[in-house]
This record gives structure tokens, sequence and C-alpha cells, in this order.
């Protein structure tokens, strides 16, 4: 018997040992940094297992229960991780796959969807994403990156003004990629530092490159508007000249420089919330937009009337201070604009596609029957409540929202909806679909399990 119990106890204290020793999970729920207000949840998996082995300070692991089960999750320490300098290679091409699957990772075949997080690596030089399935990249933050490669990945819209430092950014698009994951536009002329440029396999129909004097090598095939044509001076210092041909680059005509708003309601607002912008342009009583200058704002607007707004436009001098909008022409002129809210107005159609960096669209009590929202892959909240005004053919009958991944909150309450998809919204925590004709909408148990709010659906 004695020898019995001593057995059980040397198998006990052995496993004691291992749970001490094995796995290389930087803290569980009782050890790590000390200060864990610092700790930013990572919610990609195959993004943060991927900087856990590289090592990236500040990224841990740490392992919980659920159900009985070992589930690892990661986070990145806000503060430590500003000490990070260098290079980070996250690419998922079939050579990176098998070394991440010697190395035993359990992600390692996953492609990387969500970045979240690499936001506070301030210290960032280099950053590789090739060959993932990343579908929005927020870099504003990494003014430090001289070189960024992502070619074979789906973000249809990227902003690199602050990244001024960039000396090399290869973007080639995914043959896999779907309409609205392709860029359209963007804007270089901040990157003057910039000597290598790939940009083959998008949706570029023109393309500013006069600011990148430094350029060596520039790729931009397979492009409806290839070949560009660029500057002389920067063609003749090419040693890679694929999609370019060089020549006097045609400037556009004064008269595209204004755009006169139809409505005057529209155009007295847009003065008033952009007075001293120089935006908007009062001229014997009508309104124009400066097009360049619209683009380039990066705000937010609210263009509501409701509540005691109509008061402070009337106390402002406003001669439209109690008019509901109805016409938004003009309104897609602000392609940079993050949140467009417009509450309590009387609108019934509306044209969003240009303005692809919206998160937050805020339409509550308008009169919509159709909404686009498809080229509006950031967005996070949409609102859309039809008014207790709007007849029935005055409310959406449908709506896609396959291309809006990143949604968190969704409100359409009192429509005409019979049916709506969901499916794709993985990251939806608040949902109001009641006063529909289809409510409550059956949605995947994981989305449901996730909401903070159900209102009208169930799973």
């Amino acid at each position: 018997m004695k020898t019995k119990h001593l057995c059980v106890a040397f198998i006990l204290s052995l496993l004691a040992f291992q749970a001490c020793t094995t796995d290389d999970v930087s803290f569980t729920e009782d050890s790590g940094p000390d200060d864990k207000s610092n700790l930013y949840t990572i919610k990609d998996n195959a993004f943060g297992e991927y900087l856990k082995y590289l090592k990236v300070t500040g990224v841990y692991s740490q392992t919980t229960t659920e159900d009985g089960n070992a589930v690892t999750s990661y986070v990145i320490d806000t503060v430590e991780s500003k000490e990070f300098t260098g290079d980070i290679n996250l690419s998922k091409t079939e050579a990176s796959i098998t070394k991440l699957q010697k190395a035993g990772l359990t992600t390692a075949a996953d492609k990387i969807q969500d970045v979240d997080g690499i936001q506070f690596l301030t210290g960032l030089n280099s950053l590789a994403l090739t060959s993932n399935n990343i579908t929005s990249l927020d870099i504003s933050k990494l003014v430090n990156l001289t070189e960024l490669k992502m070619n074979f990945n789906k973000v249809g819209s990227l902003d690199l003004t602050h990244n001024t430092k960039l000396v090399t950014f290869n973007y080639r698009g995914s043959g896999e990629a779907a309409e609205g994951q392709k860029l359209t536009s963007i804007d270089l002329s901040k990157n003057t530092e910039l000597t290598s440029l790939d940009l083959r396999v998008h949706e570029l129909t023109n393309i500013d490159l006069s600011q990148n004097k430094k350029l060596t090598s520039v790729s931009l095939s397979d492009n409806p508007g290839a070949p560009f044509t660029i500057p002389e001076e920067i063609y003749n210092n090419l040693t890679t000249k694929d999609g370019v041909e060089g020549g006097d680059v045609p400037t556009p005509p004064v008269t595209d420089e204004y755009y006169i708003i139809p409505n005057k309601v529209l155009g007295e607002y847009l003065n008033y919330r952009l007075e001293g912008k120089g935006i908007v342009v009062e001229e014997n009583g009508s309104y124009k937009i400066d097009k360049k200058k619209a683009a380039s704002y990066t705000g937010e607007l609210n263009l509501s009337k409701n509540g005691k707004i109509p008061t402070e436009l009337e106390n402002a001098g406003l001669s439209t201070a109690k008019d509901k909008l109805t016409d938004l022409d003009g309104i897609q002129f602000f392609t940079g604009i993050t949140s467009l809210t417009l509450v309590t107005n009387n609108v019934t159609e509306i044209d969003v596609s240009t303005l692809i960096n919206l998160e937050t669209l805020d339409l509550n009590n308008n009169k919509i029957s159709s909404l686009d929202v498809t080229k509006n892959t950031k967005l996070k909240t949409l609102r859309c409540k039809a008014s207790t005004q709007a007849s029935d053919s005055q409310k959406l009958i449908t709506i896609d929202l396959s291309k809006n991944l990143e949604l968190t909150t969704l409100d359409l309450i009192n429509n005409k909806l019979e049916s709506i998809d969901l499916s794709k919204n993985t990251k939806l925590t608040s949902i109001k679909l009641s006063e529909n004709p289809g409510t409550p909408f059956t949605i995947p148990a994981e989305i449901y399990d996730n909401l903070s709010t159900a209102d009208g659906v169930q799973k």
C-alpha cells in the first residue's frame, strides 16, 4: 500500500512539473505583466500566435478554460509594445506555412484576417503581410514604416498619408479579391521617399506620382488605366517601368475645381458645419464645393435635424434652419469622412458608394427604400430606422451586408424586411430589427451569442 501511495505522489509531482514547464505561454490569468490594464485583446488568433512566435515585444498568450477545455488567446501590452523596433514578417506563403507548422503553431495554415493591435507597434520599420485575407488595414500610427509588403490581400482602401518615411510599397491585388477588395484610388503625395512601387492587379484608372521623384521601380500593369502617364523626369530615372509611360501629365481644367450644390438646405448646412475650412463657398445665395478640399476632409459630418439642432441653426442665422434635407447631391465628394449622421430628415435616396472611409452611417428617421453599402467595407455602425411618417414604399425591403465585415452595430427597425443575411457579420454586438415583417430573424448562433443587444433576432 505504501508503494502505491509513493507511485501516485511521484506521478502527481511529474504532472505539476510539466504544468510549470511546458508551453511557452507568457502568462495565464494569474501571472504575466503586473499592470494588466495595459493589455489589449488581439481578435485574430492567427495574428496573435504569429506575433508571439516572432517574439514581438509586449505580445503574450493567455489560457482560460471553457467547458473544461483550455482556450488560448493573445494580448498585446500597449506600453511594452512601443519598445519594439525592427521588422515583422507575417506572410502566409506556402513556405511560411510549412515553417510555422514545423514550429507547432496551431494557426499555421490559417490566413490572417484582422491585424487589429498592429497600431501599438509604433516603432515598426518593415511590415510584410503577403498572402493573407486582410480586408482592412489601418497603419496611420506606424509613422516609422519604411517598407510595406502586402501582396495578395483584399484591402480595397488604404491611407498612407501618415507613413511619410515609406521607401518600398508592394501591394499586388489578390486573384481571389471580390468587388471592392482592390484599390480604385490611392494618395501617394505624402510618400516623397518612395523608391519602389508595385500596385499591379487593381482597379486604378489614374494615379498621381508627381511628388514621388525618388522612384526607381514602378509596376502598375493589370490596372484599367495602364499605361499611366507619369512625369518625364521621373520616368527617365526608372530601372523598372511596368504599366507606365513618360509624358506631360494633363492638368484638370479649372472648371472641375468646384461643384454647385443643387439644394440650398444642404449647401447652407455644410457651409455652417465646415465654416472656416474653405470647403464650401457661398456665392450670391448659392453654394459650391471645392472638390479637392472636400476629398481631403477626414472628419465627421453631422447634418441631423433632430432635437435642439434646428434651434441651434436658427440662432446661427440659417434661413433653412427648420427645413429638412431631401437632396444630398454633393455629399459624394467627401470621400475621406469617417462618420455621416443625417437623423430626422426627409431623405428618400442616398449614394454613399464613394464614401469608402465611412465607419458610422446614421440615417435614422428618414424615408429610404434602397441603400447600397457594399463599397463601405469599413462600416462599423449602420442605423437606418425608418421614419414613422414613411410609407411602405419608403422603407427598406432588402439590404446586402455581405461586404460589411467590420459591422458591430446594426439598427434597421421599422422597415419592410422579410429576410436578412448576417452570416458574414461576425463582429456584430448589437442588432435591432424589430417592426419588420420577417421578425424574429434567425441568425447564426455564434453571432447571436456575442450580442449585447438582440432585438428582433433569434438563433
